[in-house]
């Protein structure tokens, strides 16, 4: 009910399309038609234009925009400096170039790993070549050792992270843009997933690469 009118809702938008944050402050703002608005009103010569213009267009192309709607008895208001789009490049950035810092060294930290597993397990590995142990079964078996090593990590990981990564989301943007819904991140997921895989891989190859180059001898004499 607004007053005496009943009207129906036919929609409801996720943000105010008249603020640049998308917050409406507390007010309510109804879309309706020209018939509704004027017999609610009683008003029949209001309207609302909004133009959204590219970044390279110069400021004599809006200047002029201004003169024509003021010689028409219209209002103008210029909001282009309400842009968050630079803010939100920055941020983007600095955000995936502390994910790839993080990245490297989940990378290194893999293979630093592995990589002294099988320093610590050179005499073992020594010995199962000695009783009949082919290059291959221990390549297969510090392959093992890495992908459980790396997959446990990820379990963890998501066990830990998408609850932090939802509280953070609503502390940080739903705080400000209520708008917003926290969605499951499927496709990063994966991407995360993919990376570690080959991560692991990598972490494979120099380990078996150094004991496929040693003899028997020289692999259970090695301290």
């Amino acid at each position: 009910m607004l007053g005496t009118e009943r009207l129906e809702i036919a929609g409801l938008l996720k943000y105010d399309p008249f603020r640049s944050d998308g917050l409406t402050g507390g007010q309510l703002t109804l879309i309706v038609s020209d018939e509704t608005f004027a017999r609610l009103t009683g008003i029949t010569d209001y309207a609302l234009l909004m133009i959204q213009i590219s970044a390279d267009v110069p400021d004599e192309t809006v200047e002029a925009i201004r003169q024509l709607a003021e010689e028409n008895g219209w209002a103008m208001t210029d909001r282009r400096e309400q842009s968050t789009r630079g803010t939100y490049l920055a941020f983007t950035a600095c955000v995936y170039g502390f994910l790839g810092i993080i990245a490297l060294v989940a990378v290194l930290n893999i293979v630093n790993c592995i990589s002294m597993s099988v320093t610590a397990r050179i005499r073992q590995y020594g010995a199962m070549r000695a009783v009949g142990m082919d290059e291959q079964q221990i390549t297969r078996m510090i392959a093992a050792q890495a992908f459980t090593y790396a997959l446990t990590g990820c379990v963890s990981g998501c066990a830990v992270g998408l609850p932090l990564s939802r509280l953070l989301y609503g502390f940080l943007i739903l705080k400000h843009f209520p708008y917003a819904v926290w969605q499951f991140p499927f496709g990063r997921l994966v991407v995360v997933f993919v990376f570690v895989l080959f991560a692991a891989a990598a972490a494979v190859w120099a380990p078996a690469r150094r004991i496929q180059r040693m003899s028997v001898t020289e692999t259970v004499n090695e301290l």
